[in-house]
């Protein structure tokens, strides 16, 4: 029997993020056509997830540019260094490709050098181009460009950033998540004397909205006090993300809110998660897809989301969701007051949402679309 072609999958995450989740998703129903190798950074808590998937998972020290010195001092050596270890590693696994899970890690264009240009390289680009310091962001744009066989683009608001009509340049939308799902189908709850559970599913990052969104709650639970908020998500280790949840546990202390606002930590089963909410919100401030927004809309989960970027295209403002102007808190709050006080509204939302992305976001266009781009550069070696 042929063995399938091996695709060397490289993830910057040093924990588990939306960006490796979708990879996940769209990976996993392509195991019966390619091998998959994924390499994430040394000592990354993303390792024995990949690993209970059945991945093969290996690692290398990468180091991202950042304004510490030592950071700086380290980074061109070990792109180099990185850049053969990577080479070599696609050598010993067999690779027919790298596919690099966004266009700020350059290790892949570095190995494909060591190939002497036979190693092809498909560039994944998972933020929102436009909203990062353009010192950095045209050069990687540049790179991609010219050196990636393939540039895959989440969504049409990042494709937008690259040359019209590159012919290399594509939009390849997340998958839905990969398991179907697990639980019973989410029944938008009748009670109008109970609370109105509100959910914010992210990691603590500033940018990501959590500060949006509570002082939008804060308007909102003024006029409608059925109100509940829950933030959830991980800090990554980082003490700057560490330092924000602080921040925002403060604020609600402050704001005397303790008692409807609540905090937790990073959690494994998402779907369960979503499904014992009533509305999820998403105010980042820059999004190039959203992968917590495609989840609560697949699941039926109403949803009220900023126009920051790719959200705008996973759902039709005013039938399946509310889609509010980016950063203008008075906009959420009115949001969050208006799908809060209508079951009616938010039961529309519901069948409207999981029939919109089941059509939109159907394989055809996601990993199917994916696949194919691995066969073409496979093709071409």
């Amino acid at each position: 029997m042929n063995k399938l072609p091996t695709i060397l999958v490289v993830d910057n995450s040093r924990a588990v993020t939306g960006a490796l989740n979708a990879l996940r998703h769209a990976t996993t129903p392509l195991r019966g056509q390619f091998g998959f190798v994924y390499v994430v950074p040394t000592g990354s808590t993303a390792r024995p997830v990949l690993e209970a998937d059945g991945y093969c998972v290996h690692e290398l020290p990468f180091v991202e540019i950042s304004r510490r010195p030592a950071d700086l001092l380290r980074y061109l050596p070990l792109l180099l260094l990185n850049g053969w270890h990577l080479y070599r590693l696609a050598r010993r696994e067999g690779a027919r490709a790298i596919h690099l899970n966004d266009f700020y890690n350059l290790t892949g264009y570095v190995a494909r050098a060591f190939s002497l240009g036979r190693l092809p390289v498909l560039t994944h680009v998972r933020f929102l181009p436009q909203a990062l310091p353009q010192l950095f962001a045209r050069p990687w744009r540049w790179l991609a460009e010219r050196l990636a066989q393939r540039v895959l683009c989440v969504s049409d608001a990042v494709r937008a950033y690259f040359a019209p009509g590159h012919p290399r340049v594509l939009t390849v939308y997340d998958p839905l998540p990969a398991r179907g799902e697990a639980h019973p189908t989410y029944e938008v709850a009748e009670a109008v004397t109970g609370p109105i559970r509100l959910l914010y599913l992210s990691n603590y990052i500033r940018g990501k909205g959590q500060d949006l969104a509570l002082q939008a709650f804060r308007q909102a639970y003024t006029q409608q006090p059925r109100l509940q908020l829950h933030f959830v998500g991980g800090d990554m280790g980082l003490a700057k993300n560490q330092a924000f949840r602080q921040e925002l546990e403060a604020s609600v202390q402050q704001a005397g809110l303790a008692g409807v606002v609540h905090f937790s930590g990073f959690a494994t089963d998402t779907e369960a998660l979503v499904k014992n909410h009533d509305v999820v919100l998403n105010f980042s401030e820059a999004e190039s897809f959203s992968l917590t927004c495609l989840d609560a809309l697949y699941y039926g989960v109403p949803l009220i989301a900023s126009d920051c970027g790719g959200p705008a295209e996973l759902f039709e403002n005013g039938q399946s969701g509310l889609l509010v102007p980016n950063r203008d808190v008075p906009a959420m709050s009115a949001a969050i007051v208006e799908l809060a006080g209508s079951r009616a509204q938010r039961l529309a939302f519901s069948v409207a949402g999981r029939a919109f992305v089941r059509r939109k976001f159907a394989p055809a266009h996601t990993y199917e679309r994916l696949a194919a781009c691995y066969r073409a550069v496979v093709a071409d070696r």
